[in-house]
């Protein structure tokens, strides 16, 4: 890795460490469905003049079933459950959950293709669930009025979707190159969210203000969702495919370890959460589980 490949990974994860402040700024007020239209079909269109240039619409209308079902689990449902556990869990917290991810993609492919656990991955396995038990305990402790059950619930489902679509991808889409696989699933799981979103349009409040018509939306939301359309997915998938090409799968997924980091920090500057001591202890253990699940035997 050289210096350029390091700030690009570096700064991929302040982006993507963004995405749930924006999640945060939003989802409350607009609700699940409008976050995830906008944040697909925004996405689905800054990336599809590419697709049109290299003449790949084709193999996209050839494989759409299979990208509508891969959007899905990649973006569509992932997207709501996010959004609506943003409306209980702060920033930073959701971006430590979310590094999970990884680790919940060493079990799917024991489970799924027989990629065998030796003792590093399953030692991985143990303490990554060991870090999200400790956050868990943490908040529990803390929380004035209950524990959030069902937005952690939603949050580890989300990261468990996104690590199922890899495996899926890998059986399914194979054939097809990164933007074009990009495109079809965010543009076809896009236009399903874009029924719901416009049927029951924003339904949310800000301070305590009721938002149920778009001519209500405050500006600072709509910019909040540009940034997620266009910056935290449409240029963070470019900059993604960028580093895979540059450093290869491997080094590139670590860029999961740095998101948490960035979660908390803009989650303290920007909307005054707390960084408690657990919070970074957590993010630590998940990261160490997650880097001895993906080891090689």
């Amino acid at each position: 890795m050289d210096v350029r490949n390091t700030l690009t990974m570096i700064s991929l994860a302040a982006i993507w460490g963004g995405s749930f402040l924006f999640l945060r700024m939003a989802a409350p007020v607009v609700g699940p469905f409008v976050v995830a239209a906008s944040r697909l079909c925004g996405a689905a269109l800054l990336l599809l003049p590419l697709v049109v240039y290299r003449g790949d619409l084709a193999s996209i209308r050839r494989h759409r079933g299979a990208l509508l079902l891969g959007g899905m689990l990649s973006s569509g449902l992932p997207f709501i459950g996010l959004s609506l556990a943003a409306k209980q869990l702060p920033a930073g917290l959701m971006s430590i959950l979310n590094a999970t991810t990884p680790m919940w993609g060493a079990l799917i492919g024991w489970a799924w293709h027989g990629e065998r656990l030796h003792p590093a991955r399953m030692a991985g396995l143990g303490v990554g669930l060991a870090g999200v038990v400790l956050l868990a305990s943490g908040a529990s402790a803390s929380a004035s009025d209950g524990f959030p059950l069902g937005a952690w619930a939603l949050m580890l489902a989300s990261t468990m979707s996104y690590a199922f679509f890899a495996h899926y991808a890998r059986t399914y889409l194979q054939s097809l190159n990164p933007i074009s696989n990009t495109v079809g699933t965010l543009g076809l799981s896009g236009l399903v969210m874009l029924l719901p979103a416009l049927y029951w349009g924003p339904h949310g409040a800000i301070h305590d203000v009721q938002v149920s018509h778009w001519h209500e939306v405050p500006h600072i939301t709509w910019l909040a969702l540009s940034a997620l359309s266009f910056v935290c997915t449409g240029l963070a998938y470019m900059v993604f495919y960028r580093l895979l090409d540059q450093i290869g799968p491997t080094r590139a997924l670590t860029v999961t370890f740095l998101i948490p980091v960035f979660g908390m920090l803009w989650g303290a500057l920007l909307l005054g959460e707390q960084v408690t001591a657990r919070m970074v202890a957590s993010a630590g253990v998940i990261a160490a589980g997650t880097w001895l699940a993906n080891r090689p035997a």
